[in-house]
């Protein structure tokens, strides 16, 4: 079965800087363009889960019904509500046991909304989770975060974790500068990596390169996208509107392998 949607364009490459890593021999073999009504449910899962709470006892969630088809253009919307007392929700679609990859880029279009406690996040997950154990390493796998919009400046982060998110955990961030983040409204984000080397991109230029080796994964990851009520973004969720302004639109994904 095709993970190619038929409405990519043909031939399309990674924006600017991101393919860099490869040679023409780039082949895609995974996108959504979000234009059909529902979502695609051979591609993506969207996660009905808590995410246990926070400051002030906030409860936050993913919600499936927070994730739908964005009126009057093709792209899928991550929501953020209220669903109780001191209870949100915000939403999730992941790729995990449907589709992975090791080495090639990856590539997202998405708006990025205004902060308040919540954040818009596109990530690649180890298919095999995080091996917890003195002395790993991120090759044994690696949550790789290409974008988390924690600040209403015009930054977000890039970051790794490796060991679990226990006793083991360890990470490596950098604080992207990105200009025009919410003025413009979408942006591309990737990330392309070799057995050596990763590079993460803003709108096609290079804005991190990692070549440590204990730093790269060596292991198949799987895309997720989300907009996340978490502990660490800027302001209040009690405070945030919760109307399409704290809403992330995603345009595309896209995935490219190099053909043998």
């Amino acid at each position: 079965m095709s993970m190619i949607d038929p409405l990519t364009p043909s031939g399309v490459k990674p924006q600017g800087d991101l393919g860099s890593l490869f040679s023409d021999k780039l082949a895609l073999v995974f996108s959504d363009e979000f234009t059909t009504e529902q979502l695609d449910t051979t591609k993506w899962t969207a996660r009905d889960q808590s995410r246990g709470s926070g400051n002030s006892g906030v409860e936050w969630w993913y919600k499936p019904e927070n994730v739908r088809k964005a009126s009057g253009n093709d792209a899928l919307a991550i929501d953020v509500r209220k669903i109780g007392e001191n209870t949100y929700s915000g939403g999730r679609i992941d790729s995990q046991g449907k589709f992975d990859f090791v080495y090639g880029a990856f590539e997202c279009r998405m708006h990025i909304p205004h902060t308040d406690g919540h954040l818009a996040a596109a990530w690649l997950q180890a298919s095999g989770g995080l091996p917890e154990y003195e002395g790993v390493t991120a090759r044994e796998g690696a949550e790789i975060d290409v974008i988390e919009s924690f600040s209403n400046d015009d930054q977000y982060a890039t970051t790794l974790h490796w060991g679990g998110y226990g006793n083991y955990h360890q990470q490596s961030s950098i604080n992207v500068t990105a200009p025009g983040l919410r003025d413009t409204w979408y942006h591309t984000f990737g990330v392309a990596w070799t057995p050596e080397k990763m590079i993460f991109t803003y709108d096609g230029e290079i804005v991190r390169t990692i070549t440590d080796p204990d730093l790269i994964t060596q292991v198949k990851e799987f895309p997720i996208l989300s907009n996340e009520i978490i502990v660490f973004a800027q302001g209040n969720i009690n405070d945030a509107p919760l109307d399409d302004t704290c809403t992330v639109y995603i345009d595309y994904v896209r995935i490219w392998q190099e053909a043998e």
